[in-house]
This record gives C-alpha cells, sequence and structure tokens, in this order.
C-alpha cells in the first residue's frame, strides 16, 4: 500500500507530464446507466472548497488530500456505491489516480459510475460574504466538457441578509444553464438557522426556481418531522449526512426513520459522515450498510486492491 505522500507525488506527477489524460479518460470511461432506476449511494467531497475541512472530532481530516483521495477511491471500487459529488480539482485528481491504478492492474473505478460536479463555492464557512454563494467550480458547460453527469447547486439561504439575493439569482441562471443543456441537478436548499419549518418553506422555494423543473433532484437533511418536508414537494429526495457527530448505528437509524416517513426518497449523497466515520468505521462497510438499507440486498464483502 503506497503511502500518502507516495500518492500526492503520483498526481503531482501527473499534473506535470500527462495533464491530458484527464479528459482523454473521461471522454472513454464507461457511462453511468439506468441510475434513475435504483436507490442511489452517492458520497460527497466538495466540502475543502468551501474551506470546511473538519470531520467528526478531526478539525483538519480533509485537509490531508492524500487521504481524501485513497478513502474516495477505495469506495468508489465497491459495486454499490453509485457515485461521487465532487469540486473540478478532486475530480481531475480522481482521473490521474485511476490511470496510476489501471497501470498497477487495479480497477477502473470511475467506470460506470454518477459524477456530479459540484458548482457554487463562494460561500465560504464561516465568511461574512457566506451568504453570496455564486458559482465558482463547475459550470454547466463545464460540466458537459468534462463528461459529467449532472451538477449540484446549494441553496443556503439567510432570509435576514440582504445578500443573499445574489445566491438565488445566481442559483437561477445555473439552472436555467443546467436545463438547456439537458443535465440533471441534484439542489440543496438549506435553511439558516435550520429548522423544520424554515425547511418546509425553503423546499417551495426551490422547487419553485427556474423555467423547468426537469431533471431536478432535491438534496435535503434529515431534520425531525422530515415527512413534513418531503410532503412539500414532489422532486424526488436524496438524504444528506450534515456535519453533526454521529455514529454507524445513529446514521443508519436516521435514514431508516427518513425512508419510513418519506417514499419519495431515492438515496442518500453524504460525505464526511461515511469517508470519516465517527466511531472509526471503516468507509466501504458504513456504506454497504446504507446500500443493504436502501436496497433490501445483504452484501457480505467490500472490494479490496492491495495497492490503496
Amino acid at each position: 500500500m503506497i503511502s500518502n505522500d507516495e500518492l500526492l507525488t503520483i498526481v503531482v506527477e501527473s499534473r506535470l507530464s500527462h495533464p491530458t489524460v484527464i479528459r482523454t479518460m473521461a471522454a472513454q470511461r464507461l457511462p453511468a446507466e439506468r441510475w434513475r432506476e435504483r436507490p442511489l449511494v452517492l458520497v460527497a467531497a466538495d466540502h475543502p472548497a468551501r474551506g470546511v475541512v473538519a470531520a467528526g472530532a478531526d478539525p483538519w481530516a480533509m485537509a490531508d488530500r492524500g487521504e481524501l483521495l485513497r478513502r474516495l477511491a477505495r469506495v468508489l471500487m465497491q459495486p454499490f456505491v453509485d457515485g461521487v459529488l465532487v469540486t473540478p480539482d478532486i475530480m481531475e485528481e480522481l482521473w490521474m489516480l485511476q490511470a496510476w491504478v489501471r497501470d498497477q492492474g487495479g480497477p477502473a473505478f470511475l467506470d460506470g459510475k454518477l459524477l456530479i460536479g459540484s458548482m457554487n463555492r463562494a460561500g465560504l464557512a464561516g465568511a461574512a460574504f457566506e451568504s453570496e454563494d455564486v458559482v465558482t467550480a463547475y459550470t454547466p458547460q463545464g460540466l458537459a466538457e468534462a463528461h459529467m453527469d449532472a451538477g449540484k447547486l446549494l441553496l443556503r439561504l439567510n432570509l435576514s441578509e440582504s445578500r443573499a439575493i445574489r445566491t438565488i439569482e445566481a442559483v437561477v441562471a445555473a439552472l436555467n444553464e443546467l436545463a438547456a443543456l439537458n443535465l440533471p441537478v441534484f439542489l440543496e436548499p438549506i435553511a439558516v438557522p435550520l429548522t423544520t419549518d424554515e425547511l418546509v418553506r425553503l423546499m417551495g422555494v426551490a422547487s419553485g426556481l427556474g423555467q423547468t423543473s426537469l431533471g431536478r433532484w432535491l438534496k435535503v437533511p434529515m431534520v425531525e418531522e422530515f415527512h413534513r418536508v418531503a410532503r412539500a414537494t414532489s422532486y424526488p429526495l436524496v438524504l444528506l449526512g450534515g456535519a453533526e457527530r454521529q455514529d454507524q448505528a445513529v446514521l443508519l437509524q436516521r435514514i431508516a426513520r427518513c425512508l419510513n416517513e418519506a417514499p419519495t426518497v431515492r438515496g442518500v449523497l453524504m460525505g464526511r459522515s461515511v469517508l470519516y466515520p465517527e466511531d472509526g468505521s471503516d468507509p466501504r462497510r458504513v456504506l454497504a450498510s446504507i446500500a443493504e438499507l436502501l436496497r433490501g440486498d445483504a452484501i457480505r464483502e467490500v472490494v479490496e486492491w492491495p495497492g490503496l
């Protein structure tokens, strides 16, 4: 198994010597097929671009890029993990890492996966301008050129701040352009402060933005009285894990509760809570348990590749 420093060296050398491998591999990969027909198990790793690197009790967990890439590659090797949400830098690093893995006889772990590009990351955590969350990562056209499958937008609104209108304008413009390119979108409405009442109201806002509703999914937190949130929209829903500390058992209980309350839930899209489990569990095992909960199929083994 290579060290984190060796992994980073592989990526840096690829950046310098083989930058064209990214577009070549992206254009040639096996696409995600029929992903709308099954409950989705997705992982997210777009947090560092918003200045968020804490996970559980470790305030710097996601700041170790080598470890983050290793964890992402290992979970994406699992057939029960359907895809990943990332910013352009991490997506390109995963392509570079896959090229090395394949050279070592390993799997093409991005083949058949749903690749979702994160778009608005300008609302840096804790910044005075946090509500001005305009597009700073993937653009709709950039998603198409990079052969991504879908985009993700964050609609984080604090109604007491007048500058939040810029976020709404940026999100609407991106939604319309994504629709024109026939690209699906995962829209994440987050109310500040986050209460069930405020989220229910925001679901109606998120549902009504843009010139069409087609191709849109909503990514929502697992709040109390989740059934009220789910009933506020007709969009397919995916659950997000959130930043709070929780062990695997608690996480699975919360997912099960939301599934029972809302038949419109069509998957999970979680980051730190599954990549860096609070109880130190193997992320692959955590995701296997989530997949079993969503689909009812027992997963007895995880894919191992000794290089990572």
